[in-house]
């Protein structure tokens, strides 16, 4: 456009017409501004991610108070946007029962050690175990747990006999076996850790391993780990409040969980990025947004951040249970968990319970191009929009759709190169959501 321009008539605009010059520059600072604001957002959630999902936190888990430090950090986020506190910090404390492995963990076989997140994960039910063991392998039809149970009634084991299974126990895993000392299951899968089940441990040694890792079929195996039991494990869901300007005593909810799976062994951590690094820096994101003053809703904002989410909804179920303001003035809670991706837009659980507000979004996504898609999903009790909807809460959970990101409880879910393909998309959405 500008190389066709004619000398004078750019003359004429650049020195000719200085109101018309001063207008134009005017719209272009302002748009400036506009995608100066927009490209910090993200940038300020990058920022909040590489922290929270970096070594220093410990995978925000109960291992080395990871847990703690992952709520001191937003709890300062919080003070630093001036957010109002429920009490006389923004902590909300309680505690639930976890297992944990703080110390070394050594799992070996002919005379190899094998590199703990990477080659196997142990079950968190584990009591502490040292000595070697016996490998008893199944049959490769053994797959299944209907299978599993019909052969583990027909046989003796003995007490130093790893039962070696290539398959999916789901309703066995992490249980008591009588007989043998436990069972390792074998995937040709990356490996990847949970801790749903650390709220009660046994004597039954459960461990999840690669498949390429036991393909000379070794005869025994070397384990030696330490558990730590806690009955009470102290910690503490992290609140914050921006007062609206006109319905103050009415609420929109933003939450997250921040905890992740921590550390298995002293070494070895789950950095839990996109699971939940991702909701909670677009939670603190949102907390930004609406503490500058031009952003300032008509209606109470409300900004939670859980733990406890991975080991059992314990964070959310304990909020439900006793809250820091009525739950009947909650117009909407939005639950972030896993955003990371977005190439194929975004998921709404319990969207199909609340056809208005499905689409209502649709509309704004309609009209703004915001997402690819904006996906209907039923009723699943499966992140921290639960307990409260179960309070009767209008309550969902959104989560990004996308193969660029992959990774789930895994050592590779990190920050480095993440995508946040919708991020920008989502962001706008929720904010329209909140004013319509």
């Amino acid at each position: 456009m500008w190389n066709r321009m004619p000398l004078k008539s750019l003359r004429n605009l650049l020195t000719g017409n200085s109101f018309k010059m001063r207008g134009l520059l005017s719209l272009i600072f302002i748009g400036v501004i506009v995608y100066s604001s927009v490209a910090q957002d993200v940038e300020y959630a990058k920022t909040c991610l590489n922290k929270l999902a970096s070594k220093s936190f410990h995978g925000r888990g109960y291992v080395k108070k990871g847990d703690l430090k992952a709520a001191k950090f937003i709890a300062k986020e919080f003070k630093k946007q001036k957010l109002k506190s429920f009490g006389d910090d923004y902590f909300q404390e309680y505690g639930f029962p976890i297992n944990t492995f703080p110390g070394k963990i050594k799992i070996e076989i002919d005379g190899e050690k094998l590199i703990p997140g990477i080659d196997y994960v142990i079950s968190c039910s584990n009591s502490s175990v040292d000595g070697e063991f016996k490998l008893h392998y199944l049959p490769e039809e053994i797959n299944t747990d209907s299978l599993f149970a019909d052969y583990y009634s027909q046989h003796e084991f003995k007490s130093d006999e790893l039962l070696v299974v290539k398959g999916n126990l789901r309703q066995f895993y992490g249980k008591f076996l009588a007989g043998p000392a436990g069972v390792i299951l074998l995937s040709d899968k990356k490996q990847w850790w949970h801790v749903s089940n650390g709220f009660i441990t046994n004597e039954s040694i459960w461990i999840k391993a690669s498949a390429s890792a036991f393909e000379n079929k070794p005869a025994s195996i070397k384990i030696k780990f330490n558990n730590k039991f806690y009955e009470d494990y102290p910690t503490q869901n992290v609140a914050g409040l921006i007062k609206g300007s006109k319905y103050p005593d009415k609420y929109f909810v933003f939450t997250a969980h921040y905890d992740h799976l921590g550390m298995m062994g002293n070494k070895t951590y789950f950095p839990g990025a996109n699971d939940n690094g991702s909701g909670t820096s677009m939670l603190l994101d949102l907390a930004r947004y609406f503490s500058l003053p031009e952003n300032q809703s008509e209606y109470s904002i409300i900004f939670i951040a859980f733990s406890g989410e991975e080991s059992g909804l314990h964070g959310s179920a304990y909020f439900a249970e006793n809250p820091l303001f009525p739950l009947e003035n909650i117009k909407l809670l939005v639950n972030l968990d896993m955003v990371g991706s977005g190439s194929n837009g975004i998921t709404v659980v319990n969207s199909t319970i609340y056809k208005d507000l499905l689409q209502k979004m649709r509309n704004i996504n309609d009209e703004y191009s915001y997402l690819k898609q904006i996906k209907q999903r039923g009723e699943s009790c499966n992140s921290d929009h639960c307990p409260f909807y179960q309070k009767g809460v209008k309550a969902v959970f959104i989560y990004t759709m996308g193969k660029e990101l992959k990774e789930y409880h895994t050592v590779d879910d990190t920050a480095d190169n993440f995508p946040f393909t919708a991020y920008d998309g989502l962001f706008k959405l929720l904010v329209r959501l909140t004013s319509n």
